[in-house]
């Protein structure tokens, strides 16, 4: 989508007409919006927990955001990779992170960086994926011999008759490119592993020269979409994504890498769990930034009702 097109024109100006009113409505409804921050999501791997906050953007969706190009989109690319990320990307890394849009809540999944030199591969079996969920976006999703990943999905039931989804995602992709997956509908109650394979543990590593590269880096995004929070993984260990938070008992001594706007230099700071429940609960924000933070939570909804009607 273009910068100039019609609907994000429209979403201007609705954001411009109603900002106010939004404003002055959060302000008397401030005991609920502080209940909404509260919610806690978390990823676990190797025995240590570290919350992670959803990307957001003014109520885009999560299609929108990733921006997916293809010869058959407008704005279109012979790239088939995500330019809405590409901020957010780095070269011979894998990112991953929640994002909150106003169809729900998603996980976005990208391995490297638009023009970077070289290719790779990756597998990722994840699995106890709400079955209410789907795949949104695959890429790459074409007809052509260069297309080699493949996205296999299926719902199994257990003894309680308890349904689960589970899918196993192969990916391959050649230099100057990225490669990723979208999938929305997590809702409120979830918990799926995500079991991951680089280089040449992945399925299709062995594809031909001009996909050969290294991941190097396995990383979880949170918080600002600008200027995220990054907390570097083991790339061959499982990691659980869950809905619950960490519990006041888990402290995690990860190190997060925190980038500056437009991909500067790194910091290194240690991402904590803080062991008070106070803190868990609250996320450590204060009042005003709570206040202000459901505000925004206001802004996205109510603008995306309106953008709905157009």
């Amino acid at each position: 989508m273009t910068e100039n097109s019609p609907t994000i024109d429209r979403r201007r100006f609705i954001q411009a007409t109603i900002a106010s009113t939004a404003v002055l409505g959060g302000v008397s409804s401030a005991g609920a919006l502080q209940s909404d921050g509260n919610k806690q999501f978390a990823i676990e791997q190797d025995g240590k927990c570290i919350p992670i906050e959803p990307l957001s953007l003014s109520g885009l969706p999560v299609e929108e955001f990733y921006d997916y190009r293809t010869p058959d989109t407008d704005p279109m690319s012979y790239k088939y990779a995500s330019f809405g990320t590409e901020n957010l990307q780095r070269d011979d890394t894998s990112i991953l992170f929640l994002y909150e849009g106003p169809k729900g809540l998603s996980l976005v999944m990208i391995h490297d960086k638009l023009d970077s030199d070289d290719g790779g591969a990756a597998s990722f079996r994840i699995t106890s994926l709400p079955v209410k969920g789907k795949f949104i976006i695959k890429d790459d999703q074409y007809d052509g011999s260069t297309n080699r990943d493949t996205f296999d999905y299926s719902v199994t039931r257990d003894w309680n008759g308890n349904k689960s989804a589970n899918a196993v995602v192969h990916w391959t992709w050649q230099g100057g490119r990225s490669d990723g997956a979208v999938y929305r509908g997590l809702g409120n109650d979830f918990e799926f592993t995500i079991h991951p394979q680089f280089n040449k543990k992945a399925l299709l590593s062995d594809e031909g020269g001009e996909y050969q590269g290294d991941v190097k880096k396995w990383e979880v995004l949170s918080g600002n979409p600008n200027n995220p929070t990054r907390t570097k993984l083991n790339m061959n260990k499982e990691v659980k994504i869950t809905s619950k938070g960490c519990s006041s008992e888990t402290t995690s001594k990860t190190s997060a890498k925190k980038t500056t706007n437009g991909g500067g230099g790194e910091t290194t700071t240690p991402a904590t769990t803080t062991s008070s429940p106070s803190d868990v609960n609250s996320g450590g924000k204060s009042f005003f930034a709570k206040l202000w933070d459901g505000i925004a939570s206001v802004l996205n909804s109510v603008v995306s009702f309106f953008t709905s009607l157009f």
